[in-house]
């Protein structure tokens, strides 16, 4: 093996980032490249190692990739990890040497470790629940920053979710005293302005049995503290939406004091109690419409997360989120989303329900007031670029 390559794209960058840390921590002094699939295909030759990573949507474009990249380089060793490889790893064997099932961050040594003895062939799997303060966010040989992990896991286990088969067990958090050193890093490199975070639910740092508010302060306390007025701080936004459970006067409060960010995102994605319940969410309309009362009176852009087209919806549930969308109308902006059955998910192999015209002409509706985005149909014909 001659060289170790990074293939990142604008949907992977940051599990690719995850991943360098990693192989910093493991091969310190060994060298490697991250370029973009399209310099990686004119860079690569035939006893390099290639490495992917990728979600369901971006699947058919690395196949694609790689199997032109196999025709040019047939002795070349390629290896794919990700959500959709780890919930496809048989699948993905036809089209890659080895494939990386589950978190990556320790099976990246024995990766290289068998690309330097011969070929990387099979499924790698990790071998056990890794402690996230063992791992740098950002790696040091070359920049690049971006959002911190503090969450891995998800205490809701919803049916149309990777997450909960991706990273079993229970949640795991990084520790407040770590990601300070990381954002200390991250403001030595010129750039860095914005501290957000990665989490399924913002509201579930140090989640024990229920919300832990000393915690989350203790962190945006630290976190406001370091950066001071160099950067701002973000929580309950992209990459990190808030669980309208989470959601109290207090986290509200901690929110204004700490926080730059104007806009909160919450997940509902059915406003059908009955949804709600088989889908396994933590919380429904009630707990939803509290928490927009509640931010809406500390003047928070709220938007609101819904998913259209979901298995076993019926007239009377999609009539639920109609009236929502209605009651809500001018004050809450929806991100819309086409259900999509996602490898590895409760719900992977079921499909979708028709979307009623009335309720499709409902989300239009809002286009012309600046309060929707997204896509309520999946586009069949689409295809996602890397």
């Amino acid at each position: 093996m001659k060289r170790v390559v990074f293939v990142r794209d604008k949907t992977n960058k940051h599990s690719i980032r995850a991943l360098l840390a990693a192989y910093e921590k493991w091969f310190p002094e060994k060298d490697y490249y991250v370029l973009t699939p399209q310099d990686a295909f004119e860079f690569l030759k035939e006893d390099d190692l290639a490495l992917f990573s990728f979600l369901t949507g971006t699947s058919s474009a690395y196949i694609d990739y790689v199997t032109k990249l196999k025709e040019k380089l047939p002795k070349i060793n390629t290896v794919c990890g990700g959500a959709h490889p780890s919930a496809r790893s048989e699948d993905m064997l036809e089209y890659f040497d080895g494939v990386c099932a589950g978190e990556g961050e320790e099976s990246i040594k024995d990766i290289i470790e068998m690309a330097h003895s011969g070929r990387v062939e099979g499924i790698i799997t990790g071998k056990k629940v890794l402690n996230l303060d063992e791992y740098r966010v950002f790696p040091r040989k070359m920049v690049s920053l971006g959002p911190i992990e503090i969450v891995r896991g998800c205490p809701s286990g919803c049916a149309y979710c990777q997450t909960p088969q991706l990273f079993r067990g229970r949640l795991r958090h990084r520790s407040i005293d770590f990601i300070v050193e990381e954002i200390k890093f991250a403001l030595s490199r010129k750039g860095f302005a914005d501290v957000r975070f990665i989490a399924p639910d913002a509201s579930s740092y140090q989640y024990n049995k229920g919300i832990n508010l000393e915690a989350i302060e203790g962190l945006l306390y630290n976190v406001r503290s370091t950066i001071g007025t160099k950067g701002k701080l973000f929580y309950g936004t992209f990459p990190s939406e808030l669980d309208p459970s989470g959601v109290s006067k207090e986290l509200v409060d901690l929110l204004v004091k700490y926080c730059d960010n104007k806009q909160i995102v919450l997940g509902l994605q059915s406003a059908s109690y009955y949804m709600q319940k088989i889908m396994h969410r933590r919380s429904g309309l009630a707990e939803t419409e509290k928490a927009i009362e509640l931010l809406l009176n500390k003047n928070f852009e709220i938007v609101v997360d819904l998913i259209f087209g979901l298995p076993y919806e019926t007239e009377e549930t999609y009539e639920e989120t109609y009236k929502f969308i209605e009651k809500w109308k001018g004050r809450v902006t929806i991100h819309s989303h086409p259900f999509d059955p996602l490898p590895g998910s409760r719900w992977q192999y079921e499909k979708s329900t028709e979307v009623p015209a009335k309720l499709v002409k409902a989300v239009k509706s809002l286009e012309g007031i600046g309060r929707v985005f997204g896509r309520v149909i999946k586009d069949k014909e689409k295809v996602c670029r890397i």
